[in-house]
């Protein structure tokens, strides 16, 4: 008896509850819960949309305090380097981003809400602090700009300088070196009498006329050039020698090798201090 009354009261349990199933109260409860939980994963998508370009937006303020902070630093120099201008401008460029991404975040916000239609006094104002934070950022990185606009007029001017400093420098140094090699370079040239003759630095006019020097018009282009400072021996190839120019005689010796003649110089500025020029007789 008790076994066939629990088989009745579920057999009555089953059909009470499919005939609920297919009622229409029933099915209008299910579509409005249907409804209702559509509604709720619109708003976590919504909410989560929210979050994320907040996120976003607090990151990118971040990474312009951090470029504002190492301009800072840099424009502080006042003796401020290329280099260091370099990381500047590359600061500036990371400023410049972040803030247009910001700007982008927050339209994007504001569509958001207004798409919505959503109220929410909260986010409203959060919308407008950040936009207030946004302009407060962009006026200080045109300030910065400013001043470091003034920094690179400096910097230009400071190179330019220097640019100009290096080439008179170059200039000095390169004149320097020039009246160096002139003071420190002799000539010298040795050959038979009929040889220099011929090359006008050995003249003689009239009979009785002692022959004179190079005088005007003797080629140059004849003699040897060498630095006084490291010559100290020229090898005459010949038996004979005979120096016609005038050099202090203590300054210089004549000395026979393997044959022939060899000038040695033992103090070059008292030899040259005389003459620049050495001729030398071999007959």
């Amino acid at each position: 008896m008790k076994k066939t009354l629990i088989i009745a009261t579920s057999l009555a349990a089953v059909l009470l509850s499919s005939c609920v199933k297919d009622s229409q109260e029933y099915k209008d409860l299910q579509a409005i819960n249907d409804s209702l939980e559509a509604v709720n994963a619109s708003k976590d998508k919504e909410m989560s949309n929210y979050l994320q370009a907040l996120n976003e937006i607090s990151d990118n303020f971040q990474a312009i305090a951090a470029s504002e902070s190492l301009i800072n630093a840099d424009a502080a120099d006042e003796n401020i380097k290329y280099d260091a201008a370099q990381r500047i401008n590359k600061n500036l460029k990371l400023m410049a981003e972040a803030l247009q991404k910001n700007r982008q975040k927050i339209a994007q916000l504001q569509q958001m809400a207004k798409k919505s239609g959503n109220q929410n006094k909260e986010l409203q104002e959060t919308i407008t602090r950040l936009q207030q934070q946004l302009e407060a950022r962009a006026f200080s990185m045109d300030s910065l700009a400013d001043v470091l606009r003034q920094k690179d007029e400096r910097i230009f001017q400071l190179d330019s300088a220097v640019t100009k400093l290096t080439e008179e420098n170059i200039q000095k140094t390169a004149l320097i070196a020039q009246q160096e090699d002139e003071m420190s370079s002799a000539y010298y040239v040795f050959g038979s009498n009929k040889e220099l003759k011929a090359q006008r630095i050995i003249t003689k006019e009239g009979v009785f006329k002692r022959s004179q020097i190079l005088q005007k018009d003797f080629n140059k282009d004849y003699f040897v050039k060498v630095d006084i400072r490291t010559t100290t021996k020229i090898p005459l190839y010949s038996k004979k020698a005979r120096i016609l120019t005038s050099h202090p005689d203590k300054s210089y010796e004549l000395k026979d090798e393997n044959g022939n003649k060899t000038l040695y110089i033992k103090d070059y500025k008292q030899f040259w201090s005389i003459s620049k020029y050495l001729v030398v007789r071999t007959d």
